[in-house]
């Protein structure tokens, strides 16, 4: 029994590459979904004291010597740069400010030996090295700030203008919707003179410039997409560009605008070829470059985007809607999988030969480690922690590594066993249901079908004109309410232009609270569009003899798509008023001519409430 056991520890040794510590003492237990065990991860280390802090976007690994070992890379949130190879840590790098992404990249202008270029991204500059040895130091262009802006701060270093001049200039121009520096925003956020003067003169002596922030990379393969190719830059920035350095990495070769700031970043394709930048930004939307050009086509999740990953011709979208969703690059949804708790992090695993995806990787709040093939679940384990951090790739002299890091900084390595199943159970969706072939049951003959059989061949033709009288005064209903609909809810002004927002843009849900004489009314929001909505009041009404109202309008200043958004308000019952209309709650907005929603909120009977109790 001995010898088997070692000879076994020994195989899977020989199998990942480097010493793995005992089986017995594996972080992850596997549940296969028939309910027999499979073999699909395979143990490797777990390194309690690492100590790490960071995100799924501050993870790589890279071939660093260039022979074939490949190093997990962490860029950590104390400002160090870390190196691991093999179950302990190899070395590390003091950065100069809390890193916000890192990525890999080979450059022109290499040695013999083929060794990458790692970029760290650390607030408006991007750290390179290569041997983990400093190589270039890239800053990205500054915020292009408005002319007027900037004439106005020229004006206050040279004494031309008083401050409350430039301060109704410059709040002349934020109303416009310009963007403005820094150092007006804190201008005007300051009401009193002697502060505006103090924040004039500490701005005086120093340019008027607005560095701006990294907020994710990756590379763009030059020609072709095998491991190793030459590749140049891409990154995204804080005032929403997405730049494309040239393979010498010290020159911009594309610069785009998209609408939101960019938070994660996918490629597809080669440069020189055909090639796709997905975006997904912080707005809830996922965005769409096309050879250099931004797409019309935009994905719009069911909710705010917690991670996207690549699999084959589709996007993953992991929501706080606790759901993962697949999208073409059309903007059409193709499937949706509902899980039962939060998401943390997705990754794909990918075929280190052909760069096909194989499933997707998904990492619940509870620590429950979920492989997606499709929307089939074909294994679940668990690694007891959050997952904050999650990578699939190669490591060491393996093809298929699964790194994790906890919530509680520890490093957790798995391998992919090569025997691992991807297989699904194959649904024949053609053809007729199986049910069909199911016989139905037939009545037995009762004298009351029979009775009713001889009712209606003796008077069909009556029922028929009956049924037809019916059906005409029913659509002349329909008819006359949507007439009345289109009468009322539609107005004509002359003072300035009007919005139009579809039908139906808007729900809204009411719920009172309470026993009485005070009640809390809960109004709840819902914009059901695909665009946000901004500027939005809710308004409340009622008879002054029958209730108070402690606050009768309510500000709504954005509603994103598919978000609810809670409003509570008080209001207490007067007295027991016979006829009364209950509380009238009212959705506008200052663009629109007519209500968006509308409801009444009937309140509940004083003396029905005291005789209950």
């Amino acid at each position: 029994m001995v010898c088997t056991r070692h000879v076994l520890l020994k195989e899977i040794n020989t199998y990942i590459g480097f010493d793995i510590v005992s089986l017995d003492r594996g972080v992850m237990t596997s549940v296969a979904k028939t309910g027999k065990e499979k073999k699909f991860w395979i143990y490797a280390f777990r390194d309690h004291l690492a100590g790490l802090q960071c995100f799924s976007n501050c993870i790589v690994v890279a071939d660093i010597k260039g022979n074939g070992d490949y190093k997990l890379v962490i860029a950590d949130g104390s400002r160090r740069l870390k190196v691991f190879g093999g179950t302990s840590l190899v070395s590390q790098l003091q950065l100069l400010s809390v890193p916000s992404s890192i990525t890999v990249f080979y450059a022109e202008g290499g040695d013999d030996v083929q060794r990458p270029v790692i970029a760290v991204a650390c607030g408006p500059y991007i750290f390179m090295y290569r041997d983990m040895k400093p190589l270039y130091r890239f800053t990205v262009p500054s915020v292009e700030l408005d002319e007027v802006d900037v004439a106005v701060w020229e004006a206050l270093r040279n004494d031309t203008i008083s401050i409350p001049e430039a301060a109704d200039m410059l709040e002349d121009r934020r109303r416009n919707g310009v963007e403005l520096s820094t150092h007006s925003t804190d201008l005007l956020a300051s009401d009193n003179a002697q502060e505006r003067e103090r924040i004039v003169e500490s701005f005086k002596d120093k340019p008027i410039s607005q560095p701006t922030l990294v907020t994710c990379m990756s590379s763009l393969p030059l020609e072709g997409t095998e491991e190793g190719c030459r590749s140049c830059l891409v990154f995204g920035t804080e005032n929403r560009y997405i730049y494309v350095l040239k393979n010498s990495f010290t020159e911009i070769h594309l610069k785009i605008k998209i609408p939101g700031v960019p938070v994660s970043i996918l490629i597809a394709g080669s440069l020189r070829i055909d090639y796709r930048i997905i975006v997904s930004s912080r707005d809830g939307c996922v965005y769409c470059i096309k050879n250099g050009k931004l797409s019309g086509s935009v994905i719009y999740p069911d909710g705010p985007i917690v991670q996207i990953a690549r699999y084959d011709n589709l996007v993953a979208v992991a929501t706080m809607q606790n759901t993962l969703s697949y999208f073409n690059l059309k903007g059409k949804r193709q499937s949706c999988v509902f899980l039962p708790l939060p998401i943390t992090n997705i990754a794909t695993i990918t075929e280190t030969a052909t760069g096909k995806a194989r499933g997707i990787i998904v990492a619940l709040n509870n620590g429950t480690i979920c492989v997606y093939v499709g929307k089939t679940l074909i294994h679940e384990s668990k690694v007891y922690n959050t997952v904050t951090a999650m990578h699939f790739g190669r490591y060491g002299r393996e093809d298929a590594a699964l790194i994790l890091v906890l919530q509680n900084g520890s490093l957790v390595v798995e391998m992919l066993h090569r025997h691992a199943s991807f297989e699904t159970e194959k649904i024949n969706d053609a053809g007729p249901p199986p049910e069909q072939d199911v016989p139905i049951p037939v009545p037995s003959l009762t004298s009351v079908f029979v009775a009713q059989a001889e009712r209606e061949r003796t008077y069909g033709v009556d029922m028929h004109r009956s049924f037809q009288r019916d059906l005409c005064r029913l659509r002349l209903n329909t008819a006359k309410s949507y007439l009345s609909l289109l009468s009322k809810g539609v107005e004509t002004t002359t003072l300035g232009s009007s919005k139009t927002i579809s039908d139906n843009s808007i729900r809204m849900m009411t719920v009172v609270k309470g026993i009485g004489p005070v009640f809390k009314i809960q109004i709840t929001l819902q914009n059901t569009s695909q665009k946000p909505m901004d500027n939005l009041v809710i308004l409340l009404n009622c008879s002054p003899t029958f209730c108070k109202i402690l606050k009768l309008f309510i500000d709504v200043p954005l509603l994103l798509p598919s978000v609810l958004s809670s409003h509570e308000v008080l209001v207490e019952r007067l007295g027991d008023n016979e006829g009364d209309e209950g509380v009238h709650v009212c959705v506008t907005s200052p663009s629109v001519t007519s209500p968006l929603a509308t409801a009444t909120v009937e309140l509940p009977d004083l003396d029905i409430i005291e005789d209950g109790m």
